[in-house]
């Protein structure tokens, strides 16, 4: 071969590598929009606490709707606002499948289901439970029923959270 085809032949490969990252760069910014989707959600949870209002409020609660992609971990979300230090205990209870994948297979995606930890004044977000959804799921309502445990009273409270699992599709689950 000459050396002009064998320069053709290396800016052709040279090109073609770099098409092919261009296009996995484009595909996998959709799951990086999903993440500060994500955040906003986190956010809008923080701003549905009006300015003397202090609890704990958790994702998918109070009617809002909220889909997490499946083939991957994913997390559940509480933000407690609270007006002086208290030591908090915030576990999963129950997580029931409501339509889609049965409830023992959801069971099987839990692979962590409390926070326990200080939360002084202010908002502060924390992981109550981490799933690590299958890819190619069907359609899911999971309902999650977290438990609040103020461990310095010892009270307790019940939160409902309502969370549907979407198919994010073949092809951005492949490239990415």
């Amino acid at each position: 071969l000459s050396i002009g085809t064998i320069v053709v032949i290396v800016l052709a490969m040279t090109m073609l590598i770099l098409g092919m990252v261009l296009v996995r760069s484009i595909m996998c910014s959709g799951i990086i929009i999903t993440e500060q989707v994500k955040e906003g959600t986190i956010k809008e949870i923080s701003s549905l606490f009006g300015v003397d209002d202090y609890g704990i409020k958790c994702l998918g609660e109070g009617g809002e709707k909220v889909k997490l992609g499946d083939g991957g971990r994913r997390q559940i979300v509480c933000v407690i606002n609270s007006d002086e230090s208290a030591e908090y205990k915030l576990s999963v209870k129950n997580v029931e499948s409501k339509k889609g994948v049965s409830t023992s297979s959801v069971q099987n995606w839990i692979v962590d289901d409390s926070w326990t930890g200080i939360a002084s004044p202010g908002k502060k977000d924390v992981v109550v439970a981490l799933l690590d959804i299958p890819k190619k799921v069907d359609a899911t309502t999971l309902k999650i029923e977290i438990e609040e445990e103020n461990i310095d009273t010892g009270s307790k409270e019940t939160h409902i959270s309502y969370v549907d699992v979407v198919h994010v599709g073949t092809m951005t689950s492949a490239i990415c």
